[in-house]
């Protein structure tokens, strides 16, 4: 994730402006930030169902994870620091990285 968010970013400087690279970098590390944050939300949340708990507060948590990230967008939406396409285009780096390591697995799996 964090080879496919460089290479958007040198992209993005290359082909568009340095502002444009900058923001897809910034975008990166927020879903670099985000992946981590879920997976350990994620094994709260099913460490406490698996004790026999109910904790609601958990979900709660895992849903405002979302809220983070949509105010992290947003953020520079209405600054306008950074454009906004290049921020989303950093968040779905982890989407990029999931599609071209399928790729590369059913390519070179049928050796």
């Amino acid at each position: 994730m964090g080879v496919v968010a460089a290479a958007g970013s040198i992209v993005g400087m290359v082909f568009v402006s340095g502002r444009f690279g900058a923001a897809v970098l910034c975008g990166g590390a927020a879903s670099f930030v985000n992946f981590f944050w879920q997976r350990r939300s994620t094994k709260a949340i099913f460490e406490a169902f698996a004790g026999g708990d109910r904790p609601p507060l958990l979900a709660v948590r895992y849903l405002l994870r979302y809220m983070a990230v949509g105010a992290f967008a947003a953020f520079f939406y209405f600054t306008g620091l950074l454009p906004v396409a290049g921020i989303i285009l950093g968040l779905a780096s982890f989407a990029f990285a999931v599609v071209i390591e399928g790729l590369v697995s059913i390519f070179y799996s049928s050796n």
